[in-house]
């Protein structure tokens, strides 16, 4: 037998924060165990079903690894396909958003150069976020609607928009913030309407900074000038936020700061401030963050992470699938079974938490260590039920 160690005979040791966390058992395990904690939270939602149970009629479920993508998933388990609360769906569905928005990007690059522009607004403690959410929506509809922006729209050559939503939370309170890249016809710069990309989005700022000011206002808000609504004009800015998108954070903590330009809702965030993530790992030990979490999860159900604006999926010809799909994991050329797992097998892993550990061994790309995983499992199984081969009747 494969001299390993062997974690799963133990009980798992609650450690002081999510980087002591990855640092032990890695960003994998950390996925899984705070699916645990999400569904612990949330019991009568959807998640209660995610990655444990298996899909109707089948026998097996199967682990995959894609070559391409250097990531393992899962076929024949049932997914959730909450993009903003389910820590093991998130991954796959953030994945693939961000593969759309880079296809945009690069489908659009002849065309348009881009811009993006951050939209936030003051909080406190007592502002719950439902509300905040409802009164910024209803401040950047007010903003995109009307004369005001079909001339900024005209005069500044837009072509379409594609936002993320972002919410983190500190000690002010519930910060939600909209990430919008916006595509603007390279006519601008081509024929020097605009000078440079820096004084195009100096300009942009001026003109929807005082605006947004004002529709925050109007809807019972407040912001700063120059603060409330951002603009980055660098190409590297809008590249940065793509490519991190959907990917896990290289410091999982909510004491360590990252990158200014970050993902959305995967992230860790900075300033004191934190991110879901963040949230469902201290949602473990106090109550206050489980309280927070079930109020996130009621804020955000039902909405959309990306918003596309109109004719621009169709303009690029690109085709968003749901995320109940999203979630299954991005099928490639490169994809190879790496396990068929039986059903019984597959209910002693989800059912004692050691989906993480075992995807672990996955997302590495060993073989080997999956195969010596199974193997353990199921000697474990005999061991407890004296040669009885186990079940929980699903």
């Amino acid at each position: 037998m494969m001299s390993v160690s062997d974690p799963i005979l133990g009980n798992t040791t609650k450690l002081p924060s999510s980087a002591d966390f990855v640092g032990q058992y890695g960003y994998t395990a950390l996925r899984f165990y705070l699916l645990e904690i999400a569904r612990s939270i949330i019991p009568e939602e959807r998640i209660k079903v995610c990655w444990r149970y298996p899909l109707p009629e089948r026998q097996a479920i199967e682990i995959i690894y894609s070559d391409e993508l250097k990531r393992a998933r899962s076929a024949g388990t049932m997914k959730c396909g909450s993009g903003w609360v389910c820590p093991a769906c998130m991954a796959h569905i953030q994945e693939r958003r961000r593969l759309e928005l880079q296809t945009a990007l690069d489908r659009s690059s002849d065309k348009y150069f881009s811009v993006m522009v951050t939209y936030t607004a003051a909080h406190t403690q007592q502002m719950r976020l439902a509300q905040i959410m409802r009164d910024m929506q209803d401040a950047y509809t007010k903003l995109h609607s009307g004369r005001f922006w079909q001339n900024v729209k005209s005069e500044y050559m837009i072509g379409g928009m594609i936002r993320a939503t972002e919410i983190t939370y500190g000690a002010s309170g519930w910060h939600p913030h909209f990430h919008e890249i916006v595509l603007i016809d390279r006519t601008m710069l081509d024929e020097n309407i605009a000078g440079s990309v820096d004084e195009y989005s100096q300009s942009l700022q001026t003109q929807l900074g005082t605006e947004w000011l004002r529709q925050l206002s109007a809807v019972g808000l407040s912001g700063k000038q120059g603060v409330a609504l951002d603009v980055r004009g660098s190409n590297r800015d809008v590249a940065d936020y793509v490519s991190k998108f959907g990917h896990m954070p290289q410091n999982v903590s909510m004491h360590v700061k990252p990158d200014e330009v970050a993902y959305s809702i995967g992230k860790t965030a900075g300033g004191g401030n934190f991110g879901v993530l963040d949230i469902l790992f201290a949602a473990a030990s106090d109550s206050k963050y489980r309280t927070l979490f079930r109020e996130y999860h009621v804020a955000t159900k039902g909405r959309s992470q990306l918003k596309w604006s109109k004719g621009l999926k169709s303009l690029l010809d690109i085709e968003i699938i749901r995320d109940e799909i999203a979630a299954q994991g991005i099928e490639t050329e490169t994809d190879r079974i790496m396990a068929q797992i039986d059903l019984d097998t597959w209910r002693y892993i989800a059912y004692n938490n050691h989906t993480g550990q075992l995807m672990t061994y996955a997302n590495a790309g060993d073989d080997v260590k999956v195969s010596w995983f199974i193997e353990r499992i199921q000697e474990k199984m005999s061991e407890a039920n004296n040669g009885v081969h186990w079940s929980l009747g699903h």
